[in-house]
């Protein structure tokens, strides 16, 4: 097309239009785009295009505006982009931008087509427009004008708190989600002086934003006016004025609280994952040396019999009786790992029957009596049989498991008193010892899985840390109750609360009421 021809085509045009050449200087503009300027084709011929753009708005990410506009177009997908430019006189107008390019004889045009906004503009997502519309929002404009209506209403609904504070500095704008998260009205917070806030590190923000530096803050913040004390996390922005100088400051502040308490959650989730990798870790070191402990001398003892035999030599009574006591030590263990695994799974059989549990404790006794060594035992009982309702071998296993331990951590020359006694409509036994005692702070905790005292060595006194809490299981399940009482270095005793057989819903009592060391029931 001839130059004359395009020119006449431009002319004919209604929409405001601009030419420019690769370098964005103006080659010519169309008369409607000289109405919508203020500007001659004459005045504009040969100079840059950033003439008729504010400063603020010629460079972005390191383009020019027109060379940010064209390298968008396809993101744009054709859409106009919302601008402002320069009318003559320095008054600034806001415009739809529609920027093309081609390649002619003599290199590249680019042509701009302008509109003048609607009304009720339709702001989009793309950065330039973001950019201009702030800026359009902090310029002086008309009452009631279409911008300051946009900039309210997106003011006014943003999903976080917004406040703007000049170099006072004083809050001279805030939104409503922002007055919800500080807990005070507007009317209290518009005119707030930030520098009568107690809080340090939000001075310190402000003054950054002041001189012109963006600043962050994460913290609890304290309302002046209410007593709330909300988790904050708040950006501060420097707003700068034509002249380049700061006027202030803008602060977007986001409530944290939900995050705060999801944090939290997860940090309590963390612990007890790490708690129970120590139980883990702890169980196993315990376990492998309690099934070695028995396994080690047992295979000595067999080798120093299958030698004998060998050599047709006598068998010394005591090599056997050793042998099957590791070999009892042994099937001990595994029993308490099965039962532990039994109760966990819900399949740890009990078989009720009318029994009599002092006859049940004297049993228990006896067989301890070959592990007593230089112990002794001081058994006290009712004259009366004492008739419960139980399995009389799951029973003897707990009373078995309550003089075991009296016996393993208590000194050898020590006396285990044991006390069966009747209290209303509960058999009440109790197993006392002298032995090294239990820390207030874990007493509760010695009903659970794999859990041993910290004051106990694993070298010292063996054990995996089950015995008590199959105790609990089997104690619960007979309608009763197990706890201890206990000061460190002056033993323990352990009590056991069961139904008498003539008792009908008791509820199992305490040998000292509201004790804290007592070990309700689940």
């Amino acid at each position: 097309m001839a130059g004359d021809d395009f020119r006449e085509l431009m002319d004919a045009m209604a929409d405001p239009l601009v030419a420019c050449d690769g370098d964005e200087c103006v080659l010519y503009l169309n008369p409607a785009a000289e109405r919508l300027l203020g500007w001659t084709l004459k005045e504009l011929r040969g100079k840059p295009f950033t003439r008729l753009v504010p400063e603020r708005l010629r460079s972005f990410d390191g383009y020019s505006f027109l060379r940010y506009l064209l390298g968008r177009r396809r993101a744009l997908s054709g859409r106009p982009v919302r601008v402002f430019l320069v009318r003559r006189g320095e008054a600034e107008l806001e415009v739809e931008v529609t920027v093309g390019t081609s390649m002619g004889a003599d290199g590249e045009r680019i042509s701009v087509v302008l509109r003048r906004t609607p009304e009720l503009p339709d702001y989009t997502d793309e950065p330039l427009e973001r950019v201009s519309s702030l800026v359009h929002a902090h310029a002086p404009q008309p009452p009631g004008s279409a911008g300051e209506r946009a900039y309210q209403l997106v003011f006014e609904n943003a999903p976080l708190g917004l406040f703007h504070f000049d170099t006072a500095p004083t809050i001279v704008a805030c939104n409503d989600y922002f007055v919800r998260i500080m807990g005070s009205s507007k009317r209290v917070l518009i005119g707030l002086n930030l520098l009568t806030l107690q809080d340090e590190a939000i001075l310190t923000c402000v003054r950054d934003v002041l001189a012109g530096r963006h600043a962050y803050y994460e913290g609890e913040y304290r309302s002046v006016t209410a007593s709330k004390l909300t988790p904050v996390r708040a950006h501060f922005a420097p707003c700068f004025g034509e002249d380049g100088q700061v006027e202030g400051g803008v602060v977007i502040v986001e409530d944290i609280t939900e995050q705060r308490i999801a944090e939290a959650e997860r940090n309590r989730l963390f612990r007890e994952a790490q708690e129970a990798i120590r139980v883990r870790d702890d169980f196993l070191t315990i376990a492998s040396h309690e099934l070695k402990t028995p396994l080690t001398p047992l295979s000595l003892r067999l080798a120093s019999l299958e030698r004998r035999l060998e050599r047709k030599e006598p068998v010394d009574p005591t090599l056997l009786r050793h042998a099957r006591q590791h070999l009892v030590r042994l099937a001990a263990l595994i029993n308490d790992l099965l039962d532990a695994s039994r109760i966990e799974a819900g399949r740890l059989a009990l078989h009720f029957e009318p029994t009599r549990l002092d006859a049940i404790v004297e049993r228990a006794l006896t067989t301890m009596d070959a592990e007593r060594g230089q112990h002794r035992f001081d058994y006290s009982h009712p004259a009366e049989a004492v008739r419960i309702r139980g399995d009389p071998y799951r029973l003897e296993q707990v009373i078995a498991n309550l003089l075991e331990n009296a016996l393993k951590y208590s000194p050898a020359d020590s006396t285990v008193r044991v006390t069966l006694d009747v209290r209303g409509d509960f058999a009440l036994l109790s197993v006392a010892d002298e032995g090294i005692g239990i820390p207030q702070d874990q007493q509760e905790q010695l009903f659970e899985r794999y859990f041993r005292a910290r004051n106990v060595s694993v070298t010292s006194y063996g054990g995996l840390g089950l015995g008590l809490y199959i105790s609990r299981d089997i104690v619960e399940r007979h309608g009763g109750r197990i706890w201890v009482e206990s000061e460190v270095g002056r033993g323990a005793t352990f009590y056991v609360a069961l139904p008498l057989l003539s008792a009908a819903s008791p509820t199992p009592p305490d040998p000292r009421p509201g004790t804290d060391s007592t070990h309700s029931m689940h």
